[in-house]
């Protein structure tokens, strides 16, 4: 595997292969396996690299997400207020809503007599991966 260039899926299946045969059980995966599985987001899908890798999808993902903040340093999924305009007058009812995107990120919103835009709660939702 060249410094200069990414590595391919096959390189760092192969990094990972050599690991497993030499590794003591319950050993951790090295810093520098994980650096190599996060270096293929760029190409390939957290399924992908998590299934080819036989690595936990969720673990990928966090990681994924840490490098993608800058620091590499994995955190608990962070909760955050999201401010939106109600522009629509108040109806009377109830509404709830319900998401979650493919990073596991979740979010549920119940909503009695009032009105809020859901294009824009989903907008603000789905831009936070």
């Amino acid at each position: 595997m060249s410094r200069k260039s990414q590595p391919t899926v096959e390189e760092v299946q192969q990094l990972f292969e050599q690991w497993r045969r030499t590794k003591r059980r319950r050993d951790r995966i090295p810093q520098s396996l994980w650096e190599a599985a996060v270096s293929l987001s760029g190409q390939h899908s957290t399924h992908l690299i998590s299934k080819l890798l036989h690595l936990n999808h969720t673990d990928v993902s966090d990681r994924i997400r840490a490098h993608r903040e800058g620091d590499g340093v994995q955190r608990p999924h962070e909760s955050a207020f999201i401010e939106l305009d109600v522009i629509s007058p108040p109806i009377a009812g109830e509404c709830t809503i319900e998401m979650q995107r493919p990073d596991g990120g979740r979010m549920k919103i119940c909503v009695k007599g009032s009105c809020i835009d859901a294009a824009e709660l989903s907008n603000v939702f789905w831009m936070r991966t």
